[in-house]
């Protein structure tokens, strides 16, 4: 097996399907890229179990052949050599590398000891525009769930197509994040893709290609160009978060997103990581939106302007998930809605439905 190939080029794709390699595997294979020569192309795979990425690229120079390269190895190699064609060649499970005046031999493994990667046979063919699922995926990942022991398919999102509506929804237990989308899909599925698989599609997507997705019954797989992404899906119960999100409220108030991040900010610098205590809120119908903090290192206040309807509501929450929420809201107003000082803060978009985002309160103790 040999092919030539750009240094550039080749230390993109490794870079790339290097992230989908596992870092520790009891599986020699797992820790390396599967590289396939046919004909004029060469095909790089790396899976880690959960997913998997796959691509291909022109060669020159080929025979046909293949083999698994250690994927941290190989890369620094590639990273290293001169802007030059690099010349890659394989004499048994022997592998040499050779640009310009270097050359290199490492040890690879048999092709055979690698796992067949799942493949698309007759899922159907979903095309959604890059940018859809783009901000689809950044406007929720930051509510997945981390912790996996406690957390099971909450450490994923649940994606729900049903009569061409497409709606992803990411819940820890603290905030939730929905996101809908008009799509013009027939077809109908509900799904838990881990959220850690749906980063990396997020370091994939280039905003001038259409997506195409697939799912099958234990697989979804994104086609991104020449990237082919595929992720196990989880399995269990996810959150009913239609009926989670509240469907009225006692108090709206309609704020500036930037005013209310920076005043966010300035009023948590009292908090830091040994000092949790929440940010309390008065919002009153007189247009002022009061913030205020207090730890053992000390008191701060601030307030900014906000158009308010409803009666004044105290409230208290975590400052970092509502910072979180704001800035992934991706306009400059949005509309904060309140029940009670113990029902969930949502917050939505003030010309559409594209989103709901909510933040669960923390409760106050009662000052003496």
């Amino acid at each position: 097996m040999k092919f030539s190939s750009n240094k550039n080029v080749l230390l993109k794709v490794l870079t790339n399907v290097s992230r989908s390699v596992s870092a520790k595997s009891n599986i020699p294979a797992l820790s390396g890229i599967n590289i396939t020569v046919k004909e004029s192309r060469a095909l790089f795979e790396g899976f880690n179990m959960e997913f998997g990425i796959t691509t291909s690229i022109s060669i020159s120079d080929s025979e046909e052949g293949s083999i698994v390269v250690p994927a941290k190895l190989f890369t620094d190699i590639i990273k290293s050599l001169p802007e030059s064609s690099v010349l890659f060649a394989t004499k048994g499970n022997e592998v040499l590398i050779s640009c310009s005046e270097s050359k290199f031999s490492i040890s690879g493994i048999p092709s055979e000891d690698f796992p067949k990667l799942p493949s698309i046979e007759d899922e159907k063919e979903l095309i959604v525009s890059s940018q859809i699922i783009k901000n689809m995926i950044q406007q929720t990942i930051f509510a997945v769930a981390d912790n996996v022991e406690n957390s099971g398919v909450h450490t994923g999102e649940l994606w729900h197509l049903k009569n061409n509506l497409l709606t992803v929804v990411a819940v820890d237990g603290f905030r939730m994040a929905v996101r809908k989308e008009q799509v013009n899909i027939p077809d109908d599925f509900k799904v838990i893709i881990p959220g850690k698989a749906l980063s990396e599609v997020l370091r994939l997507i280039s905003d001038d290609q259409d997506i195409k997705i697939y799912v099958s019954e234990r697989y979804a797989f994104f086609k991104l160009g020449d990237y082919t992404f595929l992720s196990r899906l989880l399995e269990g119960n996810f959150i009913d978060y239609i009926s989670a999100i509240p469907s009225d409220c006692s108090t709206k108030a309609k704020i500036n997103v930037k005013d209310a991040i920076l005043s966010l900010d300035r009023v948590a610098v009292v908090i830091n990581d040994h000092l949790q205590n929440p940010v309390k809120a008065i919002i009153d119908p007189s247009g002022i939106f009061k913030l205020s903090c207090s730890t053992s290192s000390g008191k701060s206040n601030d307030e900014f302007d906000a158009k308010v309807e409803g009666e004044v509501v105290e409230i208290a929450f975590n400052d970092r998930y509502m910072i979180d929420a704001l800035k992934n809201a991706d306009t400059d107003e949005v509309i904060l809605e309140f029940t009670s000082a113990l029902k969930p803060i949502k917050i939505i978009p003030t010309q559409s439905d594209s989103f709901v985002f909510l933040v669960l309160p923390v409760r106050m103790k009662n000052e003496e």
